[in-house]
């Protein structure tokens, strides 16, 4: 009088995956792993097609940037002097000119404009011995890097230093 164990686990096992249960459940899945694989690489190829001729646009065409690199900003009585070198960091030729705001936003152009070839460098001078007065010693100055054809390129800020 005992519970037969083996008769109950392989009747559970009969019924949990009977043949006919086993195709039912695969008719109930719906689409097959192969259709699915080929309905995604599909999907992927439409989409790369309509995204590549707006990646190659954006990679043909010409970037324009520039940076920085040094600006010092000296003050001695009444002689300023101001050095701005720039590098073109960018993949087309800019037309660049500097400019000096003092505390009131008055502008001072630091020498003329230049053409700057891309990767190139170019370096803006600006002195005076009779504007020391607008500058202060330990006060920051606004520098603008502009373009004759895309605007303002960078903005900087420089310490007057001297005495």
């Amino acid at each position: 009088m005992g519970y037969d164990l083996s008769k109950t686990c392989s009747r559970f096992y009969q019924r949990s995956f009977s043949p006919r249960q086993s195709r039912s459940a695969r008719a109930g899945k719906g689409v097959s792993p192969i259709i699915a694989t080929i309905f995604l690489c599909t999907i992927t190829i439409v989409a790369v097609a309509a995204m590549s001729p707006l990646i190659s646009s954006r990679l043909s065409s010409p970037v324009s940037s520039v940076a920085v690199t040094k600006a010092v900003l000296v003050k001695q009585d009444n002689y300023v002097l101001l050095i701005v070198n720039v590098k073109n960091t960018g993949s087309s030729t800019l037309n660049l000119q500097c400019i000096l705001y003092d505390s009131g936003m008055n502008p001072y152009t630091a020498g003329g404009a230049q053409v700057v070839q891309p990767h190139g460098t170019a370096s803006f001078v600006f002195e005076s011995s009779e504007l020391g007065s607008n500058f202060l010693v330990g006060t920051e100055y606004r520098i603008d890097v502009n373009d004759a054809n895309y605007g303002r390129m960078a903005e900087v800020r420089v310490f007057c230093m001297g005495r």
